[in-house]
C-alpha cells in the first residue's frame, strides 16, 4: 500500500485539500493519503474557523515551525518536514500552488529521492520578480507528475521542455471547491449584516507583498477608493496582517465611512457569497481570479501579470496595471454596463479531485 502525503500550508490550500479530500473519501482505493498542515497559516482563529467550515477534519500531521517571515520561515518547514519523514517516509509527496510551504516540502522530499506531484503544474506569468513564480517555476522542476488545471499551463510546461509523461491536464479545485460551497454560502448572513443587496457593491482584496509594498500606488488607491465611495459601496476586505501592516504606514489613510468599509478577512462561505453577489472585484489574489471566473463576477487584478492568465483569455478577468486614474474609470465603466462575458474552460466543472484521486490511487 503506497503512501502519500498531501502538503496544506497555507488558505488556498486548505480551499483546494479540502475538495480533494472529498473526492478521496468517495473512491474505493487502498492508498494512504496523509494531510499535512506545515503551520505557515498561523492564524489559529482563521486557520481553526476555515478547517471546520469546510469539513476538513482528516489532517493527521501537524509541524511545529518557527513564527518568523522569510527565508527562516521556509528553512523552519523544510526542517520540520525532513523530520517527519525520516520517522515517517512517504512514497510520492503531493504540494499545492506556490506557497512556501509547497516549496520547502518538495525541496525536501527531493533531497530524500522521494516522488513530487505538483497540483496546479505551468503556472506562470513570466515575472520572475515575483515569490510566487520563482516558487511554481522551482516546483515544476523537482516534480516528476505535474497536474495542470488548463491548456495554458501544458503549453507552458511543453515550451520548457517536460515530457508530455508527466503533464496531466485534470481541471482546477479551485471550481470543485466553489460547486461543493456554494449551497454552504447561500446560508451565510454576511449581506444582512452588511445590509448589502446583489450588485450593489465592490469587493476589493490585497494581501501580496509586491503590492502592499507599493506606498505610492496605494495611497492613491486609497484616495480613489475614498472618492468613488461618495457614489458606490465598497467593501475593502484585508488578512489581519496586511492590515496591520498598513495602519502602520501613515501616508494610507484608512477611514471608514457608510460606504467605504475595511473589514477582515471572512470565513470562506461568507467570502464566497459576498463574492457571487458583488458587481465587481478588485484584488491581486490569484483565487479570486479564478473564482470570478467560475462565478461569472468582473473581476479586475491589479498589477501587469496574472498568473491566471485563462482568466483573461476565457474568463470575466481584466489586467489593470497601477495607474489609478485608469483603474477608476474601469471601475465606472463596469458599473455603468460594460461588461466582459466569460466562456467555459474544460475541466473547470468541479470533477478535478475526482480525476486526481483516480490517478493517485492507480500509480505504483
Amino acid at each position: 500500500m503506497q503512501n502519500i502525503d498531501i502538503i496544506v500550508g497555507v488558505r488556498p490550500d486548505f480551499i483546494q485539500a479540502a475538495a480533494l479530500n472529498l473526492a478521496i473519501q468517495d473512491s474505493d482505493n487502498p492508498t494512504e493519503f496523509r494531510f499535512v498542515h506545515t503551520g505557515q497559516h498561523y492564524d489559529a482563529e482563521l486557520s481553526h474557523t476555515l478547517l471546520e467550515q469546510l469539513n476538513f477534519t482528516t489532517i493527521s500531521i501537524f509541524l511545529e515551525i518557527d513564527r518568523i517571515e522569510g527565508v527562516g520561515k521556509l528553512a523552519s518547514i523544510m526542517t520540520a518536514y525532513e523530520n517527519q519523514i525520516l520517522l515517517d517516509r512517504p512514497d510520492l509527496v503531493v504540494v499545492i500552488g506556490n506557497s512556501d510551504s509547497a516549496l520547502g516540502c518538495a525541496l525536501v522530499a527531493a533531497r530524500n529521492r522521494i516522488r513530487i506531484a505538483h497540483i496546479d503544474g505551468g503556472v506562470r506569468c513570466h515575472d520572475l520578480s515575483l515569490a510566487e513564480e520563482q516558487n511554481d517555476v522551482m516546483i515544476d522542476r523537482l516534480s516528476s507528475i505535474l497536474f495542470t488545471s488548463n491548456e495554458e499551463s501544458v503549453i507552458n510546461l511543453i515550451r520548457e521542455g517536460f515530457d508530455n509523461s508527466q503533464i496531466l491536464e485534470v481541471g482546477n479545485l479551485r471550481a470543485d471547491a466553489v460547486f461543493q460551497n456554494l449551497g454552504y454560502a447561500e446560508d451565510s448572513t454576511i449581506l444582512s449584516r452588511y445590509g448589502l443587496e446583489q450588485g450593489s457593491y465592490i469587493v476589493v482584496t490585497l494581501h501580496h507583498d509586491h503590492i502592499l509594498s507599493n506606498r505610492d500606488f496605494l495611497t492613491a488607491f486609497f484616495m480613489m477608493l475614498e472618492q468613488l465611495s461618495e457614489g458606490l459601496r465598497i467593501y475593502v476586505v484585508l488578512h489581519p496582517k496586511s492590515l496591520l501592516l498598513l495602519e502602520e504606514t501613515p501616508e494610507i489613510l484608512l477611514d471608514t465611512t457608510e460606504n467605504l468599509q475595511i473589514i477582515s478577512s471572512q470565513d470562506y462561505h461568507d467570502m464566497l457569497k459576498l463574492t457571487k453577489n458583488a458587481a465587481l472585484v478588485v484584488t491581486d489574489s490569484q483565487g479570486l481570479q479564478e473564482e470570478t471566473t467560475i462565478l461569472g463576477v468582473q473581476c479586475l487584478t491589479l498589477g501587469h501579470t496574472s498568473n491566471r492568465p485563462i482568466t483573461l483569455s476565457r474568463g470575466t478577468n481584466t489586467l489593470i496595471g497601477y495607474d489609478v486614474d485608469v483603474l477608476r474609470d474601469k471601475i465606472v465603466s463596469i458599473i455603468d454596463g460594460d461588461r466582459v462575458d466569460g466562456f467555459p474552460i474544460d475541466n473547470w466543472e468541479g470533477k478535478a479531485g475526482q480525476r486526481i484521486a483516480k490517478i493517485l490511487s492507480e500509480l505504483s
